[in-house]
């Protein structure tokens, strides 16, 4: 997820160089005042641009982190018909094998049936 933001934050620093450059390059060319605020326009759309995705990339991180830190309450069935119950990060769920909340690895046999409830 950390690569994905600071993949964005480089795509929006490459077009910021972009736009100065043509924007350094429309000024030296003419001196028209028209130009001039044409450029500011652009400073303005990039600037509006910039913030956008930065609040998109940061909602996303904070759903995501929301969604990968809730409570699953997980049963655990086993072959007998015993059942254990166990609370555990919905990030630290994979597959057969899960981490609790008071950090004991929980390894799930073939014959176990798990059943999970999110809070």
């Amino acid at each position: 997820m950390l690569t994905k933001i600071l993949f964005t934050i480089g795509v929006i620093l490459v077009v910021i160089l972009i736009f100065r450059t043509k924007a350094n390059h429309s000024q030296s060319r003419s001196t028209d005042s028209d130009e001039t605020t044409g450029s500011l326009s652009v400073k303005v759309v990039t600037i509006i641009v910039i913030v956008l995705l930065m609040g998109i990339s940061s909602a996303i991180f904070f759903f995501q982190y929301r969604a990968d830190n809730q409570i699953v309450n997980i049963r655990v069935i086993n072959a007998d018909g015993e059942s254990t119950h166990y609370q555990a990060r919905q990030k630290s769920i994979k597959g057969r094998q899960f981490i609790t909340l008071d950090e004991r690895m929980i390894t799930l046999g073939e014959s176990d049936r798990i059943e999970m409830n999110g809070q």
